[in-house]
């Protein structure tokens, strides 16, 4: 549910379906914020009558059910219920900790004498990927969304690459460098309006459509049209951070299309019409942006390619931690500030994991084709303590969890200046 919320699904618009319940406490939790939720359990809720809705949630369900075929009907028939997507969740485990257990069929007699099935990451992905014959994202730790709608899908995973930067902070920078071009009454009169439209533009790298500006009708009351707005604009802000932003979106669009080869999935003939417009005002057609992506996602291969990547991105940030031929250590928030090499390569592995929101630090492992996560408790302190790893091996495409609570000694972060402005 907060990976739903995280990726602003609940946010009223979309119909909701929890599919094996319990007793309902996240299904009261969304009515009481006015969402259309129902909730479903075979034992608690079975008489509520299924219908479909825009998104299914399956938490925490597969896991517990025994017997293999049943867990693959659960899975089918949650999905046949959904309209635009499901989400499923399960429990995720190492050999290590399974091994503390009883075994019973596929799965563990835990210590309360239930059963439950662990997953890895890998393998509930190939699961869920087998059954429905559709591709499976990842957006946690043993948590996947399967769409139905497959350009909702796309612009899932487009706008997922689509950085958001700091343009204001830019623009003004700019503007002490240069004089200005529009009158000051003018600039002052129509100030929200014209730095709205101004920053649409720098976030799409391009002239925003008129659906893609929601006061596209006041501005063409003003300069009768997007155009003219755009070059008035341009000559009062200055062409720098404009053309920043169209290089910054372009590479954006790389890393999505990318992705997709990275993840094996097909080139779509169908897409949102704002994905249509990237494509038409970054690339000379599909074919050639897809062609550039491809040797972008070739290029992460070379060790070379990647370590001039981290020291590029390490001088040009000038914060953060680099071992010449070994690893690149910086913090997740300038993710985008990075050239396109080394954020494929990262995506890559993300892509593998999910959302990284949690975690403040990434390693990028140069020769060894792996990418670490840490996550610490109190970042704002002096000195955080790491209470979580993981490792994702990129050629093996598998992850390793490390959980640094309980029994262990939290390791605290020494230096943490070195990864901030």
């Amino acid at each position: 549910m907060q990976a739903l919320a995280r990726h602003n699904y609940l946010n009223g618009e979309y119909t909701v379906l929890d599919y094996g319940c319990g007793k309902g406490d996240d299904v009261r939790e969304l009515e009481a914020h006015g969402i259309d939720v129902i909730g479903y359990d075979p034992v608690h809720r079975s008489e509520v009558k299924l219908t479909k809705k825009d998104i299914v949630n399956l938490g925490f369900v597969l896991n517990v059910i025994e017997e293999r075929i049943e867990r693959t009907e659960t899975l089918k028939k949650a999905f046949s219920y959904s309209k635009k997507l499901l989400i499923a969740s399960v429990m995720i485990a190492s050999e290590n900790h399974i091994q503390k257990f009883k075994p019973y069929k596929d799965g563990i007699i835990t210590h309360r004498n239930t059963f439950q099935k662990y997953y890895s990451q890998g393998e509930i992905r190939y699961y869920i990927e087998e059954t429905l014959k559709q591709p499976a994202i990842a957006l946690g730790q043993g948590i996947f969304i399967v769409f139905k709608n497959k350009i909702e899908e796309q612009q899932f995973l487009s706008e997922r690459q689509h950085i958001k930067r700091d343009w204001q902070q830019k623009t003004q920078r700019q503007l002490v460098l240069k004089p200005q071009k529009i009158k000051k009454d003018f600039i002052e009169k129509n100030f929200e309006l014209l730095t709205d439209y101004w920053q649409t533009t720098l976030e799409l790298g391009r002239i925003p459509a008129n659906r893609e500006f929601e006061f596209s009708e006041q501005i063409r009351r003003i300069y009768g049209s997007h155009a003219k707005a755009h070059q008035a604009l341009l000559s009062h802000f200055g062409e720098t951070v404009f053309k920043e932003s169209q290089d910054k979106r372009k590479e954006d669009l790389l890393v999505y299309f990318a992705l997709g080869m990275f993840g094996k999935r097909k080139p779509q003939s169908k897409m949102p019409e704002s994905l249509k417009r990237d494509i038409k005002a970054f690339f000379p057609s599909y074919k050639q942006a897809l062609e550039e992506a491809r040797n972008l996602l070739f290029s992460v291969g070379n060790p070379q390619i990647i370590n001039e990547a981290c020291q590029t991105a390490y001088q040009a940030l000038n914060v953060g931690e680099m071992e010449e031929g070994h690893h690149f250590i910086f913090h997740q928030k300038y993710l985008g500030e990075l050239p396109a090499e080394l954020r494929v390569y990262i995506s890559c592995a993300t892509q593998l994991y999910g959302d990284i929101d949690e975690f403040q630090l990434i390693k990028a492992h140069i020769r060894s084709g792996k990418v670490s996560l840490l996550r610490y408790n109190d970042w704002d302190k002096k000195e955080p303590l790491l209470v979580e790893r993981v490792k994702i091996k990129l050629r093996d495409l598998d992850i390793d969890f490390f959980d640094y609570t309980g029994k262990f000694e939290p390791m605290p972060l020494l230096g943490k200046s070195r990864f901030m402005f």
